[in-house]
């Protein structure tokens, strides 16, 4: 018998080279008026950007336009809202990174909500979100987070006191999630590869979570099997559109399973790392991908309390190797061992490149959740896996 589960998921996906032809239509089932969300200005210097808001002006869309150039701080959702008066707009577009789809979705919220979004931070506020909101479009530029498929949005203070947390709503999720891979075509390398392993460890982690799914671990099976074939394609090779519709299906999958799913301990260490130190979230996600599900892997075998954990992982080896019958620890090894690989042909950099010393380990592990990770690893076990990932 199947057992019981549930799915949130955006009320309409449009998925495919040249959808962003249509958003100016689509815009207009909810107004006139909308909030333009965009990163830090590589979108707006594009032809794409030209022709939106050549399309906004034939149909009479007027834009109020913002660029979020970092990941989006509670002062910066504040200052936005706080200029922009609470009945001047009747919807919020995001078009961007990550931090862009995020900043939409933050204000989609609060410009409802009002007040500052700190207050509604899970693990900092002290209150519940409504989860009213104007009608939300996500678009994303990257193939990374998922955003435009999740119901929370990011928000980091980076420092000695920093966080970063989620607002979290299951109706924070997009009305409508716009996927046109043409979009990430410019994206540079360093980047890519960066939101390459972000995607492809949200994929694995909401395998391998206990709150998995039948359903879950479909979409995540189908996610996993599109990143590995074009994960090294594309980032050798930008400008390879099938190669960016493979991750932006991964991408979109990723933030499917999330949100129904949760993730596990690499990006418990992203959300820790992220307060105390400015790194990239891909990168942290890259850099401890290998790592953890080693270490994982290891707790597993010699505990044997989890034999269902370890069976996905052999079925996660078999969906990234050619070869057949070979044994379940044979799938499980080959799978770490592309990890590795991949942490080393795309260079992704060591946390010591990012000024993390030994001395900054104790505090990382006592703030990293271990929450839905198939293996409860000690705090030893979450040392060893920071100092694999420190030079010599």
């Amino acid at each position: 018998m199947i057992p019981a589960f549930g799915l949130n998921v955006p009320t309409q996906i449009l998925f495919g080279p040249g959808k962003l032809n249509d958003l100016a239509e689509i815009a207009t089932r909810f107004g006139r008026r909308p909030l333009l969300v965009l990163g830090s200005r590589s979108f707006a210097a594009t032809g794409h950007y030209r022709a939106l808001l050549a399309s906004f002006e034939n149909l009479g869309v007027l834009p109020q336009i913002v660029h979020i150039g970092t990941e989006p701080s509670p002062q910066m959702i504040d200052q936005i809202v706080a200029d922009t008066p609470a009945t001047a707009k009747d919807m919020v577009i995001a078009i961007g990174g990550g931090s862009a789809v995020d900043a939409g979705k933050a204000l989609a919220a609060m410009l409802v909500e009002r007040g500052s979004v700190s207050r509604f931070l899970e693990g900092v506020g002290t209150e519940t979100p409504s989860g009213r909101k104007l009608p939300f479009i996500a678009i994303p530029t990257t193939s990374g987070t998922g955003s435009e498929a999740t119901g929370n949005a990011v928000i980091s203070s980076v420092g000695a006191n920093g966080f970063k947390r989620s607002l979290r709503h299951e109706h924070y999720i997009p009305n409508i999630a716009l996927i046109d891979p043409v979009l990430a075509l410019s994206c540079p390398r360093e980047l890519t590869v960066a939101c390459s392993m972000d995607c492809f460890t949200q994929l694995v982690e909401g395998y391998l979570s206990d709150r998995a799914s039948r359903l879950t671990d479909t979409l995540a099976l189908d996610g996993v099997r599109a990143v590995y074939r074009s994960l090294e394609a594309v980032c050798r090779d930008g400008g390879n559109l099938a190669a960016r519709t493979d991750m932006a299906y991964g991408a979109l999958l990723s933030g499917v399973v999330l949100t129904n799913a949760g993730l596990g301990t690499v990006h418990g260490f992203a959300s820790a790392i992220g307060g105390f130190f400015a790194v990239p979230h891909g990168v942290i996600c890259g850099t401890l991908m290998a790592a953890a599900n080693s270490m994982t892997i290891k707790n597993l075998r010699q505990t044997g309390v989890n034999a269902q954990a370890l069976e996905k992982y052999a079925r996660l080896g078999q969906a990234c190797s050619r070869a057949a019958d070979k044994s379940e620890s044979w799938y499980q090894d080959f799978f770490i061992a592309e990890l590795e690989r991949f942490t080393d042909q795309l260079h992704i950099p060591a946390l010591d490149q990012f000024g993390i010393g030994r001395d900054d380990i104790d505090k990382i592990v006592r703030q990293t959740s271990n929450k839905n990770n198939p293996a409860l690893l000690s705090q030893g076990e979450l040392t060893e896996i920071l100092l694999a990932r420190l030079r010599p």
